[in-house]
């Protein structure tokens, strides 16, 4: 077979339709290795066909499927992980800052693409398949790249079997503050996402209520800390948590009872796709004092 012209045999069954034939010459190629690049570049690699009618075509868009499909482990204490270095080699041109995960649930994420001399890294953004898919002893998480930097996703757990996706409605979608984007060497290893401590040179402290996860809106006592960094007339603040995702919220500044800031919007979708409880301890910190546009929250564990 590699004696052959593949790519004129290919023509020519193309034309008569011998699906069985084709079929043929593309697994004897495989098995011969032969010509890997006509077979790569004309057929593997090359975008699926959304709608395939005959035998064949549905043969090669299982084979491109295939081609496209990578496993990475999911480590819960690691915020980073490496994209196959094939991955690298046929795609990485087709992928570029941001890249965006979707499950079958059209659930979205959109993480950051670091790069160095030894490969792609999926870093900020991340690790928010953790509490999402509520992954305890870590997972396997299959990707099949679709192109334009998006992949499908699919989450096993350690013993193969399929995680449950959640379900929401409308789906949710996971954003990454792009503010301060990291800068990376060519010989740095990527790290995982954590908050500037300088993001917290204020802070605010508190154990979340039943009320707070039910209702949607988190509160906070007006003196203090939170009458200095935020105004009475501030009506939206956008929430970066300890992932590196942003969440648009709403703020209202209300008397009844006592002085207080409500925060809700976005923090309800939070609350949700973090699976956050009650009585979860944790810390709100803004850089400055004055009207901040952007806090910064973190869970204690």
């Amino acid at each position: 077979m590699a004696d052959v012209d593949f790519q004129t045999l290919i023509s020519y069954h193309s034309m008569t339709g011998d699906d069985e034939t084709l079929k043929y010459l593309f697994i004897s190629e495989i098995i011969s290795g032969g010509d890997a690049r006509n077979l790569f570049g004309l057929h593997v690699t090359g975008p699926l066909d959304p709608n395939p009618l005959t035998e064949l075509d549905r043969f090669v868009n299982d084979l491109r499927r295939k081609y496209r499909t990578y496993v990475v482990g999911y480590d819960i204490e690691h915020g980073v992980v490496q994209l196959p270095t094939m991955f690298g080699h046929d795609f990485g041109d087709q992928i570029g800052r941001f890249a965006t995960l979707v499950d079958d649930n059209n659930n979205q994420f959109e993480v950051l693409v670091e790069r160095n001399n030894t490969g792609l890294y999926l870093t900020r953004g991340w690790h928010a398949l953790r509490d999402f898919y509520k992954i305890g002893l870590g997972a396997w998480v299959y990707l099949f790249f679709v192109g334009e930097g998006r992949f499908e996703i699919t989450i096993q757990n350690r013993f193969r079997k399929k995680v449950r996706t959640p379900n929401f409605s409308p789906s949710l979608r996971f954003e990454i503050d792009r503010d301060m984007l990291p800068f990376l060497m060519v010989d740095a290893v990527p790290r995982p996402y954590v908050h500037d401590p300088l993001k917290f040179q204020f802070t605010y402290e508190k154990r979340l209520t039943g009320d707070e996860i039910d209702s949607g809106w988190m509160m906070l006592a007006y003196g203090g800390v939170c009458e200095m960094i935020l105004n009475k007339d501030s009506t939206s603040v956008k929430l970066v948590d300890d992932y590196g995702n942003a969440w648009l919220c709403t703020v209202v500044y209300g008397t009844q009872t006592y002085e207080h800031f409500k925060i809700g919007g976005g923090w309800k979708r939070m609350v949700d796709a973090r699976r956050i409880k009650r009585g979860s301890h944790v810390v709100i910190g803004a850089p400055i004092a004055g009207s901040n546009e952007t806090l910064y929250w973190k869970m204690i564990r």
